[in-house]
C-alpha cells in the first residue's frame, strides 16, 4: 500500500502516479528526443531535436486534456498517441508483429520550420536489449517503475525550412533508447538524466545514468542505471552528477566503484517553464557530448572522446 496503512480508495491514491515515455534518438545528422507526459490533471508532448553539423535545435510542445489511458499498461502490444492539427506523434510497438515504430509531424510557425521523422526498429534485430527496473522511494512505501529498450533503429527525419530549403536524414541508420515509467513523485522533486549512444570501437553502445530525489536510501542495491553494449545490458552503480558551475558548464558523471568516469560537454539548451495552478515545472533538455570511460560487468573498458548524447534536469512541484 503506497500510503501506509491509510485506508484511501485506489482513485484517490492513483492521483499520485505519474506516467511518462520518452524515446531519444540519434539517426544520421539528427540526435533528439520525443516525450509524452500525463500527469493525471495535465498531459503534455515535446519533441526537441537538433541539427548536429550546425548545432540548429527545432522544440515543438504541445499541452493536451488529460487522457485516462494516454500511457497504456501493456507490454506486449503498446500504442501512445497524441493527436493534434499541428502535432502528431505516435509510439508504438508490437511483439507479436516483431516491430517497434515511432512518428512525429510537427507543424512549423514563424520561429520553427515543419518537422517530421518516421523511425523503425524489430525485437528480433541484434544490438536490441530489454531492461526493467522497480525502485522504491526513500519512504520505502512507494516506488518507481521504468521500462527501457535500447534498440538499432532505421529511418528518415525531414526539417523544411521557411526557404523551402530541406534538411534530411533519408534512409537513415542509427540507435535509440525508449524509457516507459510510472511512479509515485513526491510534491516536491528533481530527476536528472544523462543518455549517451553511437557506435564506439565498431560496437553499439548506449547509456542511461539518472540521479533523484526520489532516488532510495538503498541506491546500491535499488537504481535504474545501465550500460547496453551491442544488446548486452550492464547494471551501473548508483552515479553522482554534479555541475559546480552551472548546468550550461561541464557536467561530472562518477561512481565509486570505478565503473563510471564520464564528461559533459553542453553544446545546446532547450529550457521551458510550465505553471498552471499549484503545478509547476522547470525542466532543461541540453544536447552535447560525452568524454570518458564505462566498464561492462565482465571488465571491458568502453572509452571514447566525442559521444553523442542529451541531459535532462527538471524540478516538478505539484
Amino acid at each position: 500500500m503506497p500510503f501506509g496503512v491509510m485506508p484511501l480508495p485506489t482513485f484517490i491514491t492513483n492521483t499520485r502516479i505519474k506516467s511518462k515515455i520518452s524515446v531519444t534518438f540519434n539517426v544520421g545528422d539528427f540526435i533528439g528526443t520525443v516525450s509524452v507526459n500525463n500527469i493525471k490533471h495535465l498531459a503534455y508532448t515535446d519533441v526537441v531535436l537538433w541539427e548536429k553539423s550546425s548545432g540548429k535545435r527545432y522544440s515543438y510542445r504541445h499541452i493536451m486534456r488529460p487522457r485516462r489511458h494516454l500511457i497504456p499498461h501493456e507490454l506486449r502490444t503498446f500504442i501512445c498517441t497524441s493527436h493534434h492539427r499541428t502535432r502528431y506523434i505516435r509510439i508504438s510497438w508490437d511483439r507479436d508483429k516483431n516491430r517497434i515504430s515511432l512518428l512525429f509531424s510537427m507543424k512549423g510557425d514563424d520561429a520553427r520550420p515543419d518537422c517530421s521523422a518516421a523511425f523503425i526498429s524489430h525485437f528480433s534485430e541484434e544490438g536490441i536489449s530489454e531492461a526493467v527496473h522497480v525502485v522504491p522511494n526513500p519512504s520505502m512505501r512507494r516506488c518507481r517503475a521504468s521500462y527501457q529498450i535500447a534498440l538499432p533503429l532505421h529511418g528518415s527525419v525531414n526539417v523544411t525550412l521557411p526557404s523551402n530549403e530541406i534538411q534530411a536524414a533519408e534512409d537513415s541508420d542509427g540507435m535509440g533508447f525508449v524509457d516507459l515509467r510510472r511512479a509515485y513523485l513526491l510534491f516536491r522533486s528533481r530527476d536528472e538524466f544523462v543518455t549517451g549512444m553511437g557506435m564506439v570501437g565498431g560496437k553499439k553502445v548506449v547509456f542511461r545514468i539518472e540521479t533523484s530525489s526520489n532516488d532510495t536510501v538503498n541506491a546500491d542495491k535499488f537504481n535504474a542505471n545501465a550500460l547496453f553494449v551491442d544488446g548486452d545490458m550492464t547494471p551501473l552503480p548508483p552515479i553522482r552528477i554534479t555541475h559546480m558551475r552551472g548546468l550550461l558548464q561541464r557536467w561530472n558523471i562518477q561512481d565509486t566503484d570505478g565503473m563510471v568516469d564520464l564528461v559533459f560537454t553542453p553544446i545546446s539548451d532547450y529550457a521551458r517553464t510550465l505553471s498552471l495552478f499549484i503545478f509547476r515545472t522547470r525542466y532543461h533538455t541540453i544536447y552535447g557530448m560525452f568524454e570518458g570511460t564505462l566498464l561492462t560487468k565482465d571488465g571491458e573498458k568502453i572509452s571514447f572522446k566525442q559521444l553523442s548524447g542529451i541531459a535532462k534536469h527538471s524540478l516538478l512541484r505539484l
